[in-house]
This record gives structure tokens, C-alpha cells and sequence, in this order.
């Protein structure tokens, strides 16, 4: 009895030192690896250097999450160096379309209806530097920031790992060249390096009342975007998402505003004759 007991503790001594002889160290990776690693996930450098432009389309479904109304529509991506068309189109009398444009050099988010911006528009308005920085869109735009980083000279920092989901991912800090009032994290998958989402978030401080009792009143503003990637598939030998959500979020004195769009996308068209003015930013 007691050799076999001694059996069995050797054995699984054995199947201890086997497993974890078998299982790969944690890997020790600078910001600089993940995005070499990141970019690779997305194709070969030849495959990426193929893709002058890009065209994304597929269904949205919008929703005012704490009220539960909203509407179905078409969404399109169409990307051509760092220029992006964002468009969306409802059938809903209050909220007909959304269109967001950047040529490069200026951009132009046009009023959803009454003259007045969406939340998702809105967002962007303020915020601009997620669409002069390439960030908008993820990998479903040719100007995705991580591309190129090089000449945008953003600063891009490792800050660990995070579970977003189910997924263990690296945590990425963006800063542009110019700084932002908004801290911007990018989160890459850990095992296949796809981009699961970016992270847009601003907090404003409470302003100071007239009284010491108004000021008692006031509370600070939180904004908060959030945009994530998943379902991804092989087209034209790049890897791109099918699934997208974007999340809106404003949290202030009048109370919580909570938008989101999920989006499927079904085709997606490369290398085509784009009209220039798809990105077009002057006023009609």
C-alpha cells in the first residue's frame, strides 16, 4: 500500500512538472510589440499596403437605452488614406441620419435634425480628436491610428492587462501629439491581438455656484464613449470586425443620457473608384 501511494505522488509530481514545463511563460511585451503584433493580426504588412481604400456596410440597430425606443437602419464605413465617411441612416422622423466626414484636414458633423446635433454627434463635435487622430472606426477605416503611428507622434503607453468581456487584452494609453482633454484607451486582445475596444472618457469638474449653497448643488460631468470590435473575419486577406457597438454615455446635472448602436456588417468592397465627394466637408 505504501509503494502505491508513493506511486501515485510521484505521478502526479511528474504531471505537474510536465504541465507546467508544457505551458508558455507569460509574455513580457512593450507597447511598441503589441502594436507590431496587433498590426500583423490585421494582415500581412503586404496585404495592408493592398487596401488603398475600404467601404463597410451592413444594418444598425439604434437604441435610447433608458427610455427603450430607437430604430433600425444602414450604417457605412468608407475609408480612403486618413479619410472617413460615417454615415447612418433611420426611419425615424427625430433622428433620419448621421453623417460624420473628415478629408484629411477638417472634418464636418452634420446636424441629425432641427439643427441640432445627435449625442453620438455631439460627442464627436466636441471631442475632435478622435476623428483627427484616426481612432473613429477602428480597423474599419484605412486612417485607424495604429497603422501609422509614427507620424501621428502620439504617445502610446502599456499599462498592464484587463479583462474587457471574456477576453484577457492589453491595455494601451493614447495620447495625441497635441494632448486631449479626453483619456483615450485602445484594449488588444492578448491572445490573437485583434482590437477589442477603445475607450473615450472625460470628466469636467463642478463648477464653482454663487453661494456657498449653489455650489453644494453643482455635481461633475462625466462623458464616456465607448467603441467595441468583435466577430472578426478574413475579406481580401485583411481581418476586420463584423460586429460593432458604440456606447454614449453623459452623466451631469440634468441627469444620465445613454445611446448605443450595435451594427452587423455583411459586405465590404476594396480598392474602388470612391467619389471625392464621399469626403467632402464644405457646407451646402
Amino acid at each position: 500500500m505504501k509503494n502505491f501511494r508513493f506511486m501515485l505522488i510521484s505521478l502526479l509530481a511528474l504531471f505537474v512538472v510536465f504541465s507546467a514545463a508544457g505551458q508558455a511563460p507569460a509574455q513580457k511585451l512593450s507597447a511598441e510589440d503589441v502594436i507590431a503584433r496587433h498590426l500583423e493580426a490585421i494582415g500581412t504588412a503586404e496585404a495592408r499596403n493592398n487596401v488603398k481604400n475600404q467601404v463597410a456596410a451592413g444594418i444598425v440597430q439604434f437604441t435610447v437605452l433608458r427610455e427603450k425606443t430607437g430604430g433600425e437602419g444602414k450604417i457605412v464605413l468608407a475609408s480612403e488614406d486618413n479619410k472617413l465617411l460615417y454615415g447612418m441612416t433611420f426611419n425615424m422622423p427625430t433622428y433620419p441620419a448621421e453623417t460624420i466626414i473628415y478629408d484629411g484636414k477638417k472634418s464636418k458633423i452634420a446636424f441629425a435634425v432641427n439643427n441640432a446635433r445627435s449625442q453620438f454627434g455631439d460627442y464627436v463635435e466636441r471631442y475632435r480628436e478622435i476623428l483627427t487622430e484616426g481612432l473613429l472606426g477602428g480597423t474599419l477605416s484605412t486612417g485607424w491610428s495604429l497603422r501609422d503611428l509614427p507620424s501621428r507622434k502620439a504617445k502610446v503607453k502599456l499599462d498592464g492587462t484587463k479583462k474587457i468581456n471574456d477576453r484577457e487584452a492589453y491595455v494601451l494609453e493614447y495620447q495625441p501629439r497635441k494632448g486631449s482633454d479626453v483619456k483615450i484607451t485602445i484594449y488588444i486582445d492578448a491572445e490573437n491581438f485583434q482590437h477589442l475596444r477603445t475607450e473615450y472618457r472625460r470628466v469636467i469638474s463642478a463648477i464653482m455656484g454663487l453661494t456657498p449653497n449653489s455650489s453644494s448643488q453643482q455635481r461633475e460631468e462625466r462623458h464616456t464613449m465607448i467603441e467595441e470590435f468583435s466577430n472578426y473575419k478574413k475579406v481580401n486577406d485583411v481581418n476586420l470586425p463584423h460586429s460593432y457597438r458604440v456606447y454614449i454615455m453623459t452623466d451631469s446635472s440634468r441627469g444620465i443620457r445613454e445611446h448605443e448602436y450595435r451594427a452587423e456588417f455583411a459586405e465590404f468592397y476594396f480598392n474602388q473608384e470612391l467619389d471625392p465627394a464621399s469626403f467632402n466637408t464644405s457646407s451646402k
